[in-house]
């Protein structure tokens, strides 16, 4: 498969999709307001404490400090010793561009940017491995909060007796449960699997793509070969959903809200279990109504929920958009926002020290 059969990925930041942004953010802004009787609201944020939303802010920044160093650990595991700059950048580059189209477009675009041979930054990773990194990632993520999740909204909703936990959230921690069990029995029996298909085919390209399969599932079995750098990595995704939590507490505090530790990390994590796959653009409207709906069974006042909702989003959302499309453009990936730009992971192409492949040898008789 060469590149230009590859299916690309349309970056371009064109109008279209700047209205559509700033349609859904208007739209949540005014109904959050309307809800929650928006003088009142913004007259919450205006006497916010200012010194706990520099602690929201700081413990925000440092949860995606946290993701580069733990990214990088995972390529290191995998074989590839990248530097923490690079690795970051193109980490919240990558958050930077799902935050701009849905279904988390900016994890193609890091697969695609580790394979590229044009980067001077280091040899090429992959396409196999790079998936097998972003895998991890995401599985390590889903067990994290779901356990963190799980753990702490046992303990708030045993304290609130008049709360029924409602069906929608067994429902999300279920299914999240499901997808973490599927994928691990996955990684179990793949061998196994690879080795049934093999025999049922001989055709050059079936096993093309068993043997990418294959490279896939040795990276995800990786991690278990290191247990010190397997133990990082954990103790690496606890801090940083944990950042989430705290964040949330601190806006709360900052509003003069007194919540329990405990009801902020709950409602942050089921907020994050739910938004796992967001529908809109760096989940728009997504995740304001599931913060909505958390904190109203937790029975806070209205207008503190607008306030609370507004305030978390600047910060995790809109601030954070700003700083990332400012690193995104400063590492020279904002290049593939131009009119003509597309990218997309490339499988085949060759190595940096690999001659082209129609080019004939330097020694070839005449």
């Amino acid at each position: 498969m060469t590149q230009t059969q590859t299916s690309q990925i349309d970056l371009r930041l064109d109008r279209r999709r700047i209205f559509i942004m700033i349609g859904l953010a208007l739209l949540t802004i005014v109904l959050l307001l309307t809800l929650g009787n928006g003088r009142d609201a913004l007259t919450a944020l205006a006497a916010a404490d200012w010194r706990f939303v520099a602690l929201a802010v700081l413990i925000h920044y440092s949860g995606f400090a946290a993701r580069g160093w733990r990214w990088q650990r995972i390529l290191a595991t995998l074989g590839h010793r990248l530097s923490y700059r690079y690795v970051t950048s193109l980490l919240i580059s990558g958050w930077f561009i799902s935050a701009l189209i849905p279904a988390r477009a900016g994890d193609l675009v890091r697969i695609g940017l580790l394979r590229s041979p044009q980067s001077i930054q280091h040899n090429p990773v992959s396409v196999p491995t790079s998936i097998g990194s972003i895998v991890l990632e995401r599985a390590l993520d889903i067990l994290t909060i779901l356990l963190l999740g799980a753990g702490f909204g046992y303990f708030v909703l045993a304290d609130i007796n008049s709360i029924q936990t409602p069906r929608w959230i067994l429902v999300s921690y279920g299914a999240g449960i499901a997808l973490v069990v599927i994928f691990g029995v996955a990684i179990l029996a793949l061998p196994a699997i690879l080795k049934w298909l093999r025999e049922l085919n001989s055709r050059s390209l079936w096993h093309k793509l068993l043997d990418f399969a294959d490279e896939l599932a040795t990276s995800l079995r990786t991690l278990l070969a290191d247990p010190v750098a397997a133990l990082l990595i954990l103790w690496l995704g606890i801090y940083i959903w944990l950042c989430d939590a705290f964040l949330l507490w601190f806006v709360l505090r900052s509003l003069g809200q007194v919540a329990p530790f405990s009801s902020a990390a709950f409602i942050a994590l089921t907020v994050d279990v739910l938004a796992a796959v967001p529908l809109t653009p760096g989940g728009i409207g997504q995740i304001e109504t599931a913060f909505a709906a958390l904190l109203a069974l937790l029975a806070l006042p209205a207008v503190n929920i607008s306030a609370t909702i507004l305030l978390t989003r600047a910060i995790s959302y809109w601030t954070f958009l700003i700083f990332s499309g400012l690193i995104t453009f400063a590492a020279g990936i904002g290049q593939f926002f131009s009119a003509n730009k597309s990218i997309a992971p490339p499988l085949d192409t060759p190595p940096l020290d690999t001659p082209p492949l129609d080019t004939p040898p330097l020694d070839t008789a005449p």
